[in-house]
């Protein structure tokens, strides 16, 4: 018995131990994207996407990432996309940090996604996407691959009419590799927003996302309360 209440008790101090050693970052940031699609037919549609991201105080870079691809499409529910993003990222990520260094990634990417109208409002909306993550870090001179990602996002989207739109979007990160440590579990992110159709062509949406990261120690944390506007420009061409 006496055993047995020993090991609970290093399991406590271990847990307290743990805690104590958790460390949750707080940071505020701008998105600012800019997504175009061309609809070259009924099953093809290639894009381009450019995405900025900021700290907000101070006002200085966090990320900057273009990407383009294709999406295909399977049937009404289902669609693929293949895509290529480059990834830059100012280090350290402390906005108040006075000498900076530039983190690239290449992510090759691959996503089955799924959206199914319940109803005229309603939409249910599911991706699950795979990365393989190629890092080149300050000082060094060429990419070398660091780990896989899987990202598993679903949803919910509502229709008010003609124009208006709202979702909301839940989405897990999971790293996988040899070469990950503590974080396997690598973010969460929540988000809620608002679409506007000005046209056929144009669309703007914004909204807010809190984005929860761990770091590379396992037990350190970044709790991010993000504010993100999108210009949509959707082209047609058959």
């Amino acid at each position: 018995m006496p055993k047995k209440y020993g090991i609970l008790v290093l399991l406590i101090f271990f847990s307290i131990q743990l805690k104590a050693q958790k460390n949750t970052e707080h940071q505020e940031l701008l998105w600012t994207r800019y997504f175009f699609k061309l609809k070259a037919s009924e099953k093809w549609s290639p894009f381009f996407d450019i995405e900025e991201r900021i700290y907000i105080f101070p006002f200085r870079q966090h990320h900057f990432i273009p990407s383009m691809g294709a999406n295909y499409k399977l049937n009404n529910d289902f669609s693929l996309t293949a895509s290529m993003m480059y990834f830059e990222m100012v280090l350290p990520q402390d906005p108040q940090a006075v000498e900076r260094d530039i983190f690239q990634e290449l992510r090759p990417q691959a996503a089955v996604n799924y959206k199914h109208n319940i109803d005229k409002h309603w939409s249910l909306l599911n991706r699950f996407k795979f990365e393989w993550r190629y890092k080149k870090r300050p000082l060094e001179s060429t990419y070398s691959f660091s780990n896989y990602r899987l990202r598993m996002r679903m949803g919910l989207k509502y229709k008010f009419n003609s124009h208006w739109g709202a979702k909301i979007l839940e989405e897990i990160l999971i790293n996988a590799g040899e070469n990950v440590g503590q974080n396997v579990f690598d973010q969460n992110r929540l988000s809620a927003g608002l679409n506007y159709n000005l046209n056929s062509t144009f669309s703007l949406e914004t909204g807010y996302m809190y984005w929860y990261q761990q770091k590379a120690s396992g037990v350190d944390f970044f709790s991010r309360n993000i504010v993100y506007f999108t210009l949509k420009q959707n082209l047609k061409v058959y």
